[in-house]
């Protein structure tokens, strides 16, 4: 009996709502006609939107909900130049931005050509396989094989020169591609007066398309990439082998 009873009161209240929005007054929950109107002005408002949408879904040929498409590859324009073209082209655009290239037949003469740059003094390079093979590092003067980053940094502020090698060399631009990492630290190549480069010709591409299309993701971490196209306040040398 207790069952029924609620259910009568139930049906009594909701009837009682019922009556009093019709009256345009307060029905038993207590929500005024003018409270009507509104919730009848805003849902306009939310059909006016829902159609403006789907008039820019019919112009972009979708449907409601799709799934966006996978975008298009990117349209990478790589120059199909010989070794020659981007070796010239480099070398302008290089020059253009300042920098001085020296191109050399052998790792022996690559040595030579730090010797005369060094003329003497000291300085600090990095752990490029490149310095190794050329014998750069048994250069006097010369220090390298640092292991605490801390210790590196007190040493590159004792020298005026820094000796590294590069991810690449872009020819379109004149750009030394750099990827900052343990052997390669940022402080010798970008923090002293005078950047010595050694590079092999292997490294020369065409442009920065032709980089990307080698490894898409070569500029994910921007901390770790730079391209350097010249600098006012260092004097670079680029070896070429």
């Amino acid at each position: 009996m207790g069952i029924r009873h609620a259910e009568t009161a139930a049906l009594r209240v909701r009837g009682a709502n019922a009556a009093g929005l019709l009256a345009g007054g307060v029905g038993a929950a207590g929500a005024p006609g003018e409270e009507l109107s509104a919730s009848v002005a805003g849902g306009q408002k939310v059909m006016a939107g829902d159609a403006l949408f789907e008039s820019l879904r019919l112009a972009l040929g979708r449907k409601k909900f799709q799934k966006p498409s996978t975008p298009p590859e990117p349209l990478l324009m790589v120059r199909n130049w010989t070794m020659e073209e981007r070796l010239e082209r480099f070398r302008a655009a290089f020059l253009a931005h300042g920098g001085t290239l020296h191109v050399v037949s052998s790792n022996q003469e690559a040595q030579a050509q730090v010797a005369e740059l060094l003329a003497g003094k000291d300085a600090v390079a990095s752990g490029a396989p490149v310095l190794a093979e050329c014998g750069v590092l048994g250069l006097a003067g010369v220090q390298s094989g640092f292991t605490d980053p801390e210790l590196l940094g007190n040493a590159a502020q004792t020298v005026r020169i820094g000796i590294s090698s590069c991810y690449c060399l872009l020819a379109e631009s004149g750009a030394v591609v750099l990827r900052f990492t343990p052997e390669e630290p940022r402080c010798i190549s970008m923090g002293l007066p005078m950047w010595v480069i050694v590079a092999s010709r292997r490294k020369l591409l065409a442009n920065l398309d032709e980089l990307l299309g080698l490894n898409p993701r070569s500029f994910e971490s921007s901390s770790e990439t730079a391209l350097i196209a010249g600098s006012e306040r260092q004097e670079i040398h680029l070896i070429l082998i």
